[in-house]
């Protein structure tokens, strides 16, 4: 019998439809995740997005995307994000270690006072 990957299925219901750049009517508007340097990066950096969102211009693959993020904080847990961005990375970035959830856990408190999305200079400045 084959298991469900956690982090498919949440990739499937909350990023698919806009980041595979396939769905009809939705190619080209988000950014492709494939070989982003933002899927390969920081794995703070990328726990953030998913947290609060991002809005305004981003670069990626030489082409400026422009289209908001809705951060998904509120509906996930730290395990969910976690397996998440897990799939997210070993399917579109660099084979990497896996994102555990007290690294979610650990930068949801940190960032716990935040109620807007992060933009792309805010996530850049960050160390």
């Amino acid at each position: 019998m084959l298991y469900a990957d956690p982090g498919r299925t949440q990739f499937a219901t909350y990023c698919a439809a806009c980041h595979l750049n396939d769905a009809p009517g939705m190619a080209g508007e988000a950014p492709p995740l494939e070989g982003s340097s933002w899927v390969a990066g920081p794995e703070d950096r990328l726990i953030k997005i998913v947290l609060h969102g991002l809005r305004g211009a981003i670069r990626v693959h030489d082409k400026t995307y422009n289209q908001e993020m809705p951060g998904f904080g509120q509906v996930l847990t730290d395990a969910d994000i976690a397996s998440l961005l897990s799939f997210v990375r070993k399917r579109f970035g660099e084979a990497s270690a896996p994102i555990l959830p007290a690294t979610v856990g650990r930068v949801r408190a940190a960032t716990r006072n935040r109620t807007g999305y992060w933009t792309v200079d805010e996530l850049l400045a960050e160390p």
